[in-house]
Formats: C-alpha cells, structure tokens, sequence
C-alpha cells in the first residue's frame, strides 16, 4: 500500500483557487512514478528507480473541478470567475465532473438560490469543460511521455 500525498503552494491568487488547486493535483499525480514492486510468497522487495522503470499510477478517472459565479439574484452566471468576480458575485457553485460526464461532488457554499434549469445548464457546461481539460491533461501527460 502507498499513501501519496500532494502538497499545493499558491504563489499568486486572482481567483478560482479550487479550480487551479484541482488541476495542478490531478497533473502532478498524472506525472509521478513510483518505483515497481515485486511480491513472491511473503517477499516484497521495492525495486530501486535505477533498477527498473517507475510505474504510473493507475488513475481511470479525472474529476474536474468547474466553479460558476452568480450575479443579478443567479439570472447572469460566468465560469472561472477572476477574483474580482468571486468578491461581489452573489454566489459561487463548483461541481466536479470527469470526462465520463459523471458529477463527483456539487458544492453550493450559499448565496443566492438557483432555479433548477441553471442547475441543470451549469451542469452541462461543466461536463463540456471538463472533458476538454481532461483531454488536455491526457495530450500533455501523452506529450510528456514521448519526450522521455
């Protein structure tokens, strides 16, 4: 067993914090390697990185985070708020989706209420952006290997 841990430093902030903080893990972890184990019988002998190739891990889905802010009592919405934006919308509401299009995790710290159809609409707009950002994870983690 591993445990794997990601530590994230900001070095700047102009919003959407969650967002950034969620690519950068899920691209640093797409990037590590660990070094290959062998186990015969009770023996466990954890393979030097000069000895054998690290290995990947074994990620089969990359949840996204998407955070929306709301304006004008939740009737005007824009994704990626600056922050700007996040400190006089009315609301804020990420939602983390994979490129299967599955919803991982919806949160609605408050603000204003929103009326199912935006909900709905966010949700769709999320699922597109977070295929698109899971294809470009997987064409740098692609393009990344081949420089190897």
């Amino acid at each position: 067993v591993w445990s794997i841990r990601v530590d994230l430093h900001f070095l700047d902030h102009d919003g959407n914090l969650l967002d950034a903080a969620c690519l950068a893990a899920i691209a640093a972890l797409r990037h590590f390697r660990r070094p290959e184990v062998t186990v015969v019988g009770e023996d466990v002998t954890i393979h030097p990185l000069d000895e054998r190739n690290p290995v990947p891990l074994s990620i089969h889905h990359i949840p996204v985070s998407v955070t929306f802010a709301f304006f004008e009592a939740g009737n005007l919405w824009v994704l990626d708020p600056t922050l700007t934006e996040e400190r006089v919308c009315d609301g804020q509401m990420a939602i983390t989706v994979n490129s299967n299009r599955e919803i991982c995790a919806i949160s609605k710290p408050g603000g204003v209420p929103l009326e199912t159809d935006i909900l709905l609409k966010c949700t769709e707009l999320a699922a597109a952006r977070a295929r698109a950002l899971c294809t470009m994870i997987k064409n740098d983690q692609t393009a990344m290997d081949v420089d190897k």
